[in-house]
């Protein structure tokens, strides 16, 4: 009579095969992470010296960048702040009474009145009312034709 190979044989083999493959996986990440570790060590080395020798136009370029930066990022809020809390008035549209304003219309946003300013100057009160904000923007659904 041919015996089975005892269970705790197969056991051992499924113990041994696994320990095998997780030293494997181990040492293939150990070596990918070498491999991510130089190449950033190697990118940052050439990012530091190009700085190291291009300080100068970093520091004279500099301010103009971050300005352009701070435009873009108060833009991108803006849009974020309008959209998420579904504005019915952009906040881009929207002036506080002594900033300078353009020539143009401007709605009360207390009243409803529209403060016609003639000329570039800081914006004044609501004519009626006096609220202190105003609008430029142009709301279709209250129009009537």
């Amino acid at each position: 009579m041919k015996k089975d190979p005892s269970k705790s044989e197969t056991d051992s083999n499924l113990v041994e095969e696994a320990r095998k493959t997780l030293l494997g996986a181990k040492d293939w990440f150990l070596e990918d992470v070498a491999l991510m570790k130089a190449y950033w060590h190697d990118k940052m080395g050439y990012t530091e010296a190009w700085i190291e020798a291009n300080w100068h136009y970093v520091l004279d370029e500099g301010h103009e960048l971050v300005e352009e930066l701070d435009e873009k990022e108060d833009a991108a809020l803006l849009w974020l702040i309008n959209h998420a809390n579904n504005n019915p008035v952009p906040l881009e549209e929207c002036h506080v009474v002594g900033a300078m304003v353009d020539p143009g219309t401007y709605h009360c946003m207390s009243c409803g009145h529209d403060n016609l300013i003639e000329t570039k100057q800081a914006l004044p009160p609501c004519e009626i009312c006096h609220y202190g904000l105003m609008s430029t923007h142009d709301d279709q659904t209250n129009k009537t034709e």
